[in-house]
């Protein structure tokens, strides 16, 4: 059965600087395991399906071609249905919202009372396997490969979320997307001009473009004091970038990750440590020390089980999040960056089927233990961190 597969793997050490192709760390601690279950320190509250996520909802047509080597979905929903990005909102009453990207559009579930959440609406778009979610003040910004452009929604009356506009000026077609708050930029990855600079002040719902970069293919970002933390997937390195000036962007330095297939990152609260992913089979989460930015060292590895496949990362105060594909979602402590150690987790994939299915985003509304995952045959899960 699924649920007896071996634990996770935990290695934490110090490597002497970054290579071409990283090797694992040097004196790593030995492997720690978790129980054979399906679910640690974590419950499950609720669990909504995907024809309920896409209820009155239809495809608007739309291509579904990728512009890099990502693998297409093995597992999809009923009728085709499949979920992707996630994301979080939370209103200024405390309110809270999952955005999920599904293949027909932006589902809005409030997770307010996570027991019985309630689907808001769905905000209908081009049809696309791929489609990722980020939020500035009470707008939603919705990319996809769909060749429509950006969608932007209102979410001042969460109860009654509207589409703005779906705007296409300088690209109609996107991969990931990253809000720089502080600053109000919309960083959008994986267009066919390049990763574009869109400017959201003073009007969030009209951007204006104002930076690019074409040196080589972004495929998600992380933005903070003026660094951008590009993840170069068809490159296999991470990069940062200058964006202190979005007409001028510059590369600090790169290094290679592990898996030579960068797919994304985060930071640590002090922005001495980074972690990173590689999309492929058997590659485990990265930690590295940043203390030094132009000699990077890889300082931890993280895996659920052997052959399976982090996919996307994030950060909360000292707790690490992870959505693992066919073996759910995984929250780590961090405190100590060199050797992370497991809090709890979640399978929401009861198949048998390894690869490209199961958790595809997971988000913690921060500073609390209320977890959404989107699980791409699934739906949406929402969870609960239990332990102390």
């Amino acid at each position: 059965m699924r649920w007896d597969r071996a634990g996770a793997c935990l290695l934490g050490a110090g490597l002497a600087a970054c290579g071409a192709s990283s090797p694992s760390p040097a004196g790593s601690s030995s492997a720690a395991s978790e129980p054979a279950s399906a679910a640690l320190n974590m419950v499950l509250h609720a669990h909504v399906e995907l024809p309920a996520l896409a209820a009155g909802a239809s495809g608007s047509g739309g291509g579904l071609e990728a512009l890099h080597d990502e693998k297409p979905l093995a597992v999809t929903g009923p009728a085709g249905l499949t979920a992707a990005g996630n994301w979080g909102y939370t209103t200024a009453a405390g309110r809270r919202f999952a955005l999920t990207g599904l293949s027909v559009g932006l589902s809005v579930v409030e997770v307010t009372d996570p027991r019985s959440p309630r689907v808001v609406a769905l905000v209908p778009g081009a049809e696309s396997q791929w489609r990722e979610v980020r939020t500035y003040r009470h707008w939603a910004y919705v990319t996809t490969e769909a060749r429509t452009g950006l969608d932007i929604v209102d979410l001042s009356d969460p109860d009654r979320p509207r589409k703005v506009r779906t705007w296409s000026e300088s690209f109609d077609s996107a991969h990931t997307l990253w809000v720089d708050r502080e600053r109000g930029l919309l960083f959008v990855n994986g267009t066919r001009f390049g990763m574009r600079v869109l400017d959201l002040e003073p009007d969030p719902e009209n951007p204006r473009d104002v930076g690019e970069w074409r040196g080589f293919y972004v495929h998600d970002a992380y933005t903070r004091d003026d660094v951008l933390y590009a993840s170069a997937i068809s490159d296999g390195f991470l990069a940062l970038l200058d964006v202190s000036d979005p007409e001028r962007i510059h590369e600090i330095t790169r290094f290679t990750t592990g898996g030579r297939f960068t797919h994304n990152s985060w930071l640590t609260r002090d922005g001495r440590y980074l972690f990173t992913t590689d999309e492929r089979p058997g590659r485990p989460l990265e930690g590295w020390d940043l203390s030094d930015p132009l000699a990077p060292r890889k300082v931890a590895e993280y895996i659920a089980r052997p052959g399976s496949i982090p996919h996307n990362v994030m950060v909360d105060g000292d707790r690490l999040l992870v959505a693992h594909y066919t073996d759910g979602v995984r929250l780590l402590d961090v405190r100590d960056p060199e050797r992370p150690q497991v809090l709890g987790h979640y399978d929401t994939f009861a198949g048998t089927e390894e690869g490209f299915a199961g958790a595809w985003g997971a988000y913690v509304f921060p500073a609390s233990d209320l977890i959404v995952v989107s699980d791409i045959s699934g739906g949406l899960f929402v969870v609960q961190y239990t332990g102390s």
